[in-house]
């Protein structure tokens, strides 16, 4: 939908108008019944066309504003541990706290949330300089427990500026591998995958042939003093997504002492056949703990880094128009730990979404987790998860 000075009316009524004023015109006279309903059909298709446009307005000759997100509403039920809002309690399964209670309760039960709606805006200026553009995107997950049990607050997620190959601000870390990023209703996400928004300065630059390089300086997850440095190579193609990345940088020890950590990370996304995309990533580092989903501890209580591997893999099938169905699996395992530490993560998502409007879907989704700790005890857990989603 795009506005400009003058409002918009409904695409119907503005060819009546059209119609009735163009009738009354001298100039519709003088021309041809052919050519007075090529012009009225022309301007019918294109007040249809922009009905299909984001929200923009005009902000002067070289600058336009739009505004997108979307509502979403889950109702949630556990079976086994009640995990609340999203998934995040999965970690917790089986820790006591300090009065020797479970962090998570193994009494189930159902809930409801809408923190995941999302509201954000977009600006695009020409300048002498290029395209600069700005974005500043919120969600609704700012109040303590909000991944548990918390209420609707609003959260900063990303706040950038760009200039050409340029990004400076708040955004998805480049060690991530977005774009073999695998759907789920939960807001989670699935075990395994690397994760983080970080302000940064980043380049990228486009080689041609489908290869993309990009390198990043940016802020550390867990707040360390010093830089993290961030480097990644694409191979981008239609069919295919070939990716490689890597982090490096320091932090400290809590001995005083400050240690290099290293990730690497290489994913994939490739349409195997009509409607069926395949998307997969194996990450391997030392000290990374924090740029992976459901979080964990840099370094061990002897001052140690902790070596970390994780993979996941998914396949997502669109049948006809209306339904996408999808099937993801993510582990992950930590190297040492003491007894009763989280060794192995694994989750296993299965969903279904159907298009019930052109921005409108219906989905529900089938979790299942598990956690191991150092010492041989396993705990695991199932839900099932029913979303509706409009988009705008």
């Amino acid at each position: 939908m795009t506005y400009s000075n003058s409002r918009k009316t409904f695409p119907a009524a503005s060819a009546v108008i059209a119609l009735t004023a163009g009738l009354g015109a001298p100039a519709f006279a003088q021309t041809t019944d052919a050519q007075r309903i090529a012009e009225l059909e022309a301007r019918v298709a294109a007040l249809e066309e922009s009905g299909n446009e984001p929200l923009s307005f005009g902000l002067g000759p070289n600058t336009t504003l739009e505004f997108y997100g979307y509502f979403k509403t889950d109702f949630i039920y556990d079976f086994d541990y009640n995990l609340g809002n999203t998934t995040f309690g999965l970690v917790s399964l089986g820790v006591l706290n300090d009065d020797d209670e479970r962090i998570v309760s193994r009494d189930g039960g159902f809930t409801g949330t809408v923190n995941q709606t999302r509201l954000g805006f977009r600006t695009t200026t020409q300048t002498a300089l290029g395209e600069l553009g700005t974005q500043v995107e919120l969600d609704f997950y700012g109040a303590d427990g909000a991944f548990s049990d918390g209420e609707a607050e609003p959260r900063l997620r990303h706040a950038t500026a760009t200039l050409g190959g340029f990004r400076v601000g708040k955004y998805w870390t480049t060690f991530m591998p977005l774009s073999s990023y695998p759907s789920t209703l939960d807001f989670q996400g699935v075990v395994g995958i690397p994760f983080a928004r970080q302000e940064q300065l980043r380049y990228t630059h486009e080689f041609g042939n489908g290869f993309v390089g990009e390198v990043a300086i940016e802020d550390h997850n867990t707040g360390s003093e010093d830089p993290v440095f961030v480097a990644a190579m694409a191979y981008d193609t239609d069919p295919l997504l070939l990716r490689l990345s890597g982090i490096t940088g320091s932090i400290d020890d809590e001995t005083g002492d400050d240690e290099n950590f290293y990730g690497v990370n290489v994913s994939t996304s490739a349409q195997l056949w009509q409607g069926a995309t395949f998307d997969a990533a194996y990450t391997y580092g030392e000290g990374i703990a924090s740029y992976l989903v459901f979080l964990g501890d840099d370094v061990d209580a002897n001052g140690d880094l902790i070596e970390v591997e994780s993979a996941y893999a998914g396949l997502t099938q669109e049948v006809g128009e209306k339904w996408t169905f999808r099937g993801i699996y993510g582990v992950r395992e930590n190297k040492s730990g003491a007894v009763g530490d989280t060794e192995r993560l694994r989750s296993v998502h299965l969903n279904a979404e159907y298009q019930l409007l052109e921005n409108a879907t219906l989905g529900v989704e089938y979790f299942n987790g598990e956690r191991e700790e150092f010492g041989g005890d396993t705990y695991d857990t199932d839900r099932i998860q029913t979303s509706f989603q409009i988009n705008f």
